[in-house]
């Protein structure tokens, strides 16, 4: 299952809640970790299906029944029990719902509810199949664990996973057949002989080589080296296996009466806390998918297959590997059973592997270097762990290692498929906002209003209605509610290339193309939001809605008020003169801003006048940080109007009053700050946010006068790219009053996290949950990110100008590839030469150090896993 989920943004759900370590993910990932995997596996499970319910309740035409048979079985759980609950599902209401929801999971799983959600409603089959399997083994039932068989190995088939494809296929047909070549085994095998109790709990069976690990294998081995290489002689194994038996039944026995060890015990899942932790984690799963992308909202249904974590969309190829894992997996399974019936000497003649494409094959590898071997090296999340192996195993200096970045990606700025690290920006603006949560929150005089175009249009109610022409009569109509006479709405372009091309392909681009032809056109499709996602309609409405408000019946609509509608390249004012619409081009609002957020603060200087208040309806961060830099040049009042009513969060925040609070130095370096901790066109650093380095920052002039010189010029002189590194040193916990490098705060990180423990001799003990994301990015990745923040600030800083600088070259930050903008992400080389895999090593690398980390860390993992 972790080969099929690798890089899809599921086990950040449980990294990001903190129910998984980070330093547990390669372990949970390759399952090794056997009881985590238990565990998690079923709980991220649980939380799709959970969610997946929900949006079915949404979308049936018996919602109040439902819920009241939802009531009903919760008090009857509580109540009467297991006999009540019997009668409840006999009903037909229960029925119907039963038989209604299975229909719409199937509909999900044919991808008519979108391919994502498709996906993960896949990945909960198979883990139902875990728990089939685990219910066969459990009560010793011969029949489900036959039935069960069948898609596990359509499985392995379809991840090309050939002897357990093979051999549980003859297994499978061997007991399928045991009545004809074993008569009479089936009897003793139901009579308990196919599974192991070792319990006096019903429902505690388990399978017998599992049984056998756990015991004699277990007591009689030793925990480093198993049961191999203690000895190379031939007697001395031969007496160690005669007496093992013995010897594991004596050291059992031993253990249990000091309390050492207790006989598995399956009631110990519901334990009252056992059942409260998994509880109490499942929501936090939940909470975490729906902040972050909920695949099955029945508004998001959409034909890519993205990351829930990143929505980066994948290729087609991939989207259609990972959709057709059971189809294929089934036809393979099929394929092989006819080819070893029409000959059977060819049982064990090789299989055919066909290698599954999943999402880790969309991450990035270096495109920055000549050498074969380097581009060889994708960035999946291990990828670090092993070359710090290598580097131990060849020992190499650590620290010289460590100077470079490793890996293609920086994890911790970005994932390894290379979506940029997001933070949460609104953290910033909250605590902008508390800095005057005292002063009185009302504008007095609304001399204008000026709209940010998106986000009116998301704000509009749901039900609109059905042709353009009246589309456009309730924006301008939402519009008016302002007591303002001078309305401003502006519009975001959409220019190819971009530095946003990589925020906005996030989930794939929506290829789909409008054109609106007139007023009277319907809308296909009705929803508005689904519409939003084309580039095509947001760059077409806005030229509609210029067109259609001249028309004369909107002179009634519009009054003594002032429009100025901003759109790609061009500004437009409506006013009624003499009963009779009239639209004028505006030139001295005429620019060649991509985005709204900067487009906004030049509408607001136009607008500016002494004694009035400036209110910006919009609840973006951006435009805070870009209004704070340049309110010093306002004689109004600025506003923000931010929430919506149906949140119940609407309000006024004073930006005057917030830029008087902060002073001109910090409000001077807030664009280059809010870029370098993260911003739509740059990364964030990986769980650093926003609030304690805005802390640092604030105590600090230095940092604030290298921000504000980061935001006046796209040259940072290498004074203040040590400054930043410093800042960033600090932000992974380096003290501020010692003079740390940020190369060597990488280095005593790696040292204190990773470092050989006790007597420290075995070097590579922790090194196999070696988490890349927790340690500081090195100076050459930092350096690359502070000319793209520098980039970014100079673009906020200048948005009171009509022509702005918005192409990058490669000095900023960015490469130009296939008319996209992709990330430079470092400096000079990822690799030293030292640390370059020869290429029998970058064959054999992956196994060999899994193998090390695996046998270095044996001790730590037995109990970690059981502590889970």
């Amino acid at each position: 299952m972790a080969f099929f989920m690798a890089e899809s943004g599921g086990s950040d759900m449980l990294t990001e809640t903190g129910v998984l370590a980070p330093g547990s993910l390669n372990g949970f990932l390759t399952g090794k970790h056997f009881n985590r995997c238990k565990r998690l596996h079923p709980l991220l499970a649980l939380a799709f299906e959970s969610l997946h319910f929900k949006a079915f309740l949404q979308t049936c035409d018996f919602k109040e029944e439902l819920h009241t048979l939802i009531s009903t079985v919760q008090t009857i759980t509580n109540t009467e029990g297991e006999p009540g609950l019997e009668l409840m599902i006999s009903t037909y209401l229960f029925k119907n719902c039963a038989t209604q929801y299975s229909k719409y999971t199937n509909a999900t799983l044919s991808g008519a509810h979108g391919y994502t959600a498709q996906f993960w409603m896949t990945y909960v089959e198979y883990i139902n199949l875990f728990h089939r399997l685990e219910r066969a083994n459990r009560t010793n039932d011969i029949e489900l664990f036959v039935f069960t068989l069948t898609p596990i190995i359509d499985l392995f088939f379809a991840t090309a996973h050939i002897n357990y494809s093979r051999w549980l296929t003859k297994y499978q047909l061997d007991l399928l057949n045991i009545d004809d070549t074993h008569p009479g085994l089936r009897e003793i095998l139901n009579q308990g002989a196919f599974t192991v109790r070792r319990t006096e709990h019903d429902f505690s069976r388990i399978p017998v080589d599992l049984t056998l690990e756990q015991t004699i294998n277990a007591d009689a081995a030793s925990r480093l080296t198993g049961i191999t290489s203690f000895t190379n002689d031939y007697s001395a194994r031969l007496r160690w296996m005669i007496t093992k038996a013995t010897r594991a039944s004596f050291i059992s026995l031993l253990q249990e009466m000091t309390g050492l060890i207790s006989k598995e015990d399956v009631t110990a899942e519901l334990r009252p806390r056992r059942i409260q932790r998994d509880n109490e984690d499942l929501q936090k799963i939940i909470q975490q998918i729906l902040d972050t992308n909920n695949p099955f909202e029945t508004n998001n249904v959409s034909e890519v297959l993205y990351n829930i974590s990143t929505e980066k969309g994948t290729s087609e190829k991939i989207c259609q590997s990972l959709l057709n894992v059971p189809t294929k997996g089934k036809a393979r399974h099929k394929d092989f059973i006819e080819y070893c019936k029409n000959d059977p000497n060819k049982f064990e003649s090789p299989i055919k592997k066909e290698k599954l494409k999943t999402f880790e094959d969309g991450c990035a590898t270096n495109r920055r270097t000549n050498n074969t071997k380097i581009v060889a090296l994708k960035g999946t999340r291990n990828l670090i762990g092993r070359l710090l192996v290598l580097a131990t195993r060849k020992r190499l200096d650590m620290q010289h290692i460590l100077q470079y970045p490793l890996i293609p990606v920086p994890l911790s700025m970005a994932s390894p498929d290379e979506v940029m690290t997001k933070t949460d920006k609104s953290a910033l603006f909250d605590l902008l906002e508390n800095k005057v949560k005292d002063i009185e929150q009302r504008p007095e005089k609304v001399s204008a209003y000026i709209i940010d175009g998106q986000f009116l249009l998301h704000s509009l109610p749901p039900k609109l209605p059905p042709t353009y022409g009246e589309l456009a009569r309730s924006i301008i109509s939402q519009s008016l509610t302002s007591p303002a006479k001078r309305i401003h709405i502006v519009f975001d372009d959409y220019p190819q290339p971009s530095i946003k091309d990589t925020e906005r392909d996030r989930r794939g681009s929506d290829n789909r193309t409008f054109v609106i032809t007139g007023p009277e056109q319907r809308r296909v499709p009705r929803d508005l939001n689904d519409a939003l996602k084309s580039r095509s309609f947001k760059k077409q409405l806005p030229q509609f809605l210029a067109n259609e408000w001249q028309d004369p019946s909107y002179a009634n609509i519009l009054g003594d008020r002032e429009v100025f509608l901003d759109v790609p390249r061009e500004c437009y004012n409506f006013q009624v003169k003499e009963g009779v619409i009239q639209r004028d081009t505006v030139d001295g609002l005429r620019n060649n801003h991509e985005e709204a957020d900067t487009k906004i603060c030049l509408h607001s200087l136009s607008a500016d006048c002494e004694n009035g208040d400036i209110v910006i309806r919009a609840s973006d961060t951006d435009i805070a940080v870009i209004l704070l830099y340049h309110c010093h040049r306002f004689q109004s009042r600025l506003w923000m109007d931010v929430g919506t009513a149906s949140k119940n969060n609407r309000r006024y925040v004073n930006v005057t009053a917030i830029c008087k609070e902060l002073g001109p130095g910090l409000c001077a370096a807030l664009p280059a700050f809010h870029a370098f901790t993260g911003s739509d066109y740059t990364s964030a650093f990986v769980r650093k946010g926003k609030i304690r380095p805005f802390n640092t920052l604030e105590k600090q002039p230095d940092y604030q006068n290298s921000f504000r010189v980061m935001a006046t010029n796209t040259t940072v002189s290498n004074t203040s790219k040590a400054t930043l590194q410093k800042f960033t040193a600090i932000m992974y916990g380096a003290k501020a009053s010692a003079n740390t490098s940020l190369n060597e705060c990488r280095y005593q990180k790696f040292i204190k996290t990773y470092g050989p423990k006790g007597n420290g001799k075995n070097l590579l003990a922790n090194l196999r949950g070696v988490d890349a994301s927790a340690l500081p990015p090195c100076e050459d990745v930092v350096n690359s990110h502070i000319k793209r923040a520098s980039f970014v600030a100079n673009m906020w800083a200048t948005a009171d100008q009509n022509h702005i600088e918005q192409h990058p070259t490669e000095e900023n930050g960015w490469q130009l590839v296939d008319d996209h903008y992709k990330l430079v992400w470092f400096e000079g080389e990822q690799l030293p030469e030292s640390l370059i895999p020869e290429t029998e090593e970058l064959e054999t690398m992956v196994k060999e150090v899994e193998d090390d980390m695996e046998i270095a860390s044996s001790d730590e993992d037995v109990s970690s896993d059981e502590g889970d």
